[in-house]
């Protein structure tokens, strides 16, 4: 399953194909799924070793979904900090919100997807 989402203008074409290391979520694991309004981009994979990647498909414990994909492409990349976005309603959660924002706020630390859209 491909999601639509990939094909925004500003965002380089593999924005949601990256993965790799992520030394904030190292001793983290599970995955959140990723919604950029009503569409299901996939689910991040969070692995205890710090690797990081969005997948299709499969469990996962807790759920963001964003207002736009430069909102999530922010906080995927440590950009965008949770708990504001959440705040100023860019983003809702569920399920395991402590892991969404101890996941979020580890990817500050670096991530695949660091530097995709501005810091803010």
């Amino acid at each position: 399953m491909q999601s639509n989402i990939a094909g925004v203008d500003d965002m380089p074409p593999d924005w949601l194909s990256r993965d790799g290391q992520a030394a904030g979520v190292e001793g983290l694991s599970g995955k959140i799924r990723l919604n950029v309004g009503d569409t299901i981009v996939g689910c991040l994979e969070i692995c205890p070793a710090g690797m990081v990647k969005i997948v299709q498909g499969g469990e996962a414990q807790a759920f963001l979904i964003a207002d736009t994909p430069q909102t999530l492409a922010g906080l995927l990349g440590g950009e965008k900090h949770p708990v504001v976005a959440r705040l100023q309603g860019r983003i809702s959660t569920g399920g395991d919100t402590a892991f969404v924002i101890r996941t979020f706020l580890g990817l500050q630390a670096g991530s695949p997807w660091s530097g995709l859209v501005p810091k803010g």
